[in-house]
């Protein structure tokens, strides 16, 4: 029941396809935290428009102007994707992007 409840909130908060959505399957246990737009990511102190997909360390950057930082390496163009955030606790997070879904920690 859980699972279905937050696949309803992932494909009621998206504008995106279904098929754009991350597995159900892969967060079950995990609530929803939010759902954002990534506007940037800061590498080496340096800050780039848009998304390059994680790489260990990064900061994605969302609209509102919070982050998350990347726990692994993992190659995905978009231009300004949406994006959720799923945890059990604050050291075990996932963010969904597209259909992908990313280790992540708070960014400090």
């Amino acid at each position: 029941m859980r699972w279905l409840l937050t696949a309803v909130l992932v494909l009621g908060l998206s504008s995106r396809p279904a098929r754009a959505l991350c597995d159900p399957g892969q967060v079950v246990g995990y609530t929803l935290i939010f759902g954002k737009t990534i506007e940037a990511f800061v590498e080496e102190g340096k800050r780039m428009h848009g998304f390059a997909g994680c790489t260990r360390d990064r900061v994605l950057v969302f609209t509102d102007k919070t982050g998350v930082r990347c726990k692994e390496t993992f190659v995905h163009t978009a231009s300004v994707p949406k994006s959720y955030l799923f945890a059990r606790n604050q050291n075990d997070m996932k963010l969904c992007v597209d259909d992908d879904l990313y280790e992540v920690a708070q960014a400090n």
